[in-house]
């Protein structure tokens, strides 16, 4: 009978050991069957709906097509304007006859058509600096909608492995569970065998009912995680989505070497918030020469032509019988004329209003400038913590790794002396506990190094949302 269960407890002990090896492996899982209403979603094709349906893009694009508009409507100050005009009016009671010469209560119709032309030729440059002022802003606007993208696609990366990492912990926590199930059976046996106290197997119960609810707050982390992403690709939350892991390479874990120096200079020519903030520097000194314009005199040229019908327009007759009344056409013919103008306007006093608009555009223009000091400092302070939080992650997976063999190895030696006799549940129970909380950290720390790596290339400027951003989609 001892050799029996000696068989039996050998057997088992064999089963959850072979079971608990699995953990050490972290392949991608295989998918579920999907149902026919589920969308399946790939990183790529992630990126691709969060670049059209993300609404901070489309803020983004939108501002852009305004600063165009802007530009243009700028270089139509150089062009002159062109107006036709036309007046169609009835006159009553008594009034007076430039054509007669006397004054009568005969109703009077008037028909009139003028066109208008006029061009500044000179108002102080403003039209000029205005222009570039609106090509600089617009320039800021386009880079700004180029550095919008590349956050976007970033943020989608981020949650994507943010989802993948979620996902591995909730193997980790299944396969616990699992473990600890096949461990109660196992227990159960002992103690239906008088080998083991009853208490061994209620501190089984518990700990299957602890890993359970670990493996509930692991799932919901990944519907977490899940969210997110809907959030960001602007998704319908009312379908069901999912996104395929994407094959992240043994090689992307490899230990780059960084220089922090070198990484600061390559942000300063790539990062585009920094060109955002330079263009908008320069439309702000731009705004100031505007402003002083207003010093300036202004010099129009304008120019008039047009014609006009009346009811009662009389024209001497050639042969002295008195008057004569032309019709409407030969009116429109004889009453044609127009004229020319230039003007000049010298600005003399206008409440200080000039002077303090060169003050503002003065004030935008420095603020733009600490702007551009605050985020030259930002971007050099970003990447320097993403190089340390870089440094950290490799440490902290080579801990992980050290961490989980020794946990492995600490879980082997647990089970085989509790199969003799000379361990109880709770060295076991620790041994089992640290083991799945080494596993769950190192593949945290996995991702985190990888995560890192995307950080430093986008904190420095690299990444394209045109670019590959991480792996392949792994083979279901």
């Amino acid at each position: 009978m001892q050799r029996f269960v000696s068989f039996r407890l050998a057997a088992a002990g064999g089963g959850v050991l072979a079971l608990l090896l699995v953990l050490g492996a972290f392949a991608p899982s295989s998918h579920a069957q999907q149902s026919r209403d589920t969308t399946q979603i790939t990183f790529d094709e992630a990126v691709r709906t969060a670049l059209d349906q993300n609404t901070n893009v489309k803020r983004a694009q939108a501002q852009a097509r305004q600063s165009n508009v802007e530009v243009r409507a700028e270089w139509m100050d150089f062009a002159p304007d062109l107006s036709l005009s036309t007046d169609l009016s009835r006159r009553v009671g008594r009034n007076f006859s430039q054509v007669t010469g006397s004054f009568t209560t005969q109703s009077t119709d008037r028909f009139g058509l003028t066109g208008r032309s006029s061009v500044t030729l000179f108002n102080g440059f403003e039209n000029v600096s205005s222009l570039q002022q609106a090509q600089q802003q617009a320039t800021a606007d386009k880079t700004n909608l180029k550095r919008t993208r590349r956050e976007v696609a970033f943020t989608v990366m981020d949650q994507f492995i943010s989802l993948v990492e979620s996902r591995e912990i909730v193997r980790v926590r299944r396969e616990q569970v699992q473990a600890q199930r096949k461990r109660l059976r196992q227990i159960r046996e002992f103690v239906d065998a008088g080998s083991r106290p009853k208490s061994d197997e209620f501190t089984a119960e518990a700990d299957l009912a602890e890993a359970e609810q670990q493996l509930l707050q692991a799932k919901r982390e990944r519907e977490v995680a899940k969210t997110q992403l809907i959030q960001t690709l602007q998704l319908n939350p009312r379908q069901a989505y999912d996104f395929q892991v994407p094959d992240l390479e043994e090689a992307t874990l490899g230990a780059a070497q960084y220089d922090l120096s070198a990484l600061i200079n390559e942000a300063f020519r790539k990062r585009l918030d920094l060109k955002v903030a330079q263009a908008e520097r320069r439309a702000a000194q731009q705004g100031i020469r505007s402003a002083k314009a207003s010093y300036y005199p202004s010099l129009s040229i304008s120019g008039r032509y047009g014609t006009d019908w009346s009811s009662r327009g009389r024209l001497p007759d050639p042969d002295g019988q008195g008057f004569i009344s032309p019709g409407f056409t030969e009116q429109l013919d004889n009453n044609r004329g127009g004229g020319i103008s230039l003007s000049l306007n010298i600005p003399i006093f206008n409440r200080l209003q000039r002077s303090t608009q060169v003050e503002q555009a003065q004030v935008r223009a420095q603020n733009a400038k600490y702007q551009l000091q605050d985020k030259r400092q930002q971007v050099a302070l970003q990447v320097r913590q993403s190089y340390l939080d870089y440094k950290n992650a490799v440490q902290q997976l080579e801990a992980a790794n050290k961490r989980l063999r020794a946990a492995k190895r600490a879980r082997t030696a647990a089970q085989e002396r509790y199969q003799l006799g000379s361990a109880d549940i709770v060295e076991l129970q620790n041994a089992i506990r640290d083991y799945v909380d080494a596993a769950s950290q190192q593949v945290r720390a996995r991702y985190q190094l990888i995560l890192q790596q995307k950080r430093i290339d986008y904190n420095v400027g690299r990444l394209s949302p045109s670019e590959p951003l991480l792996g392949q989609p792994a083979t279901q």
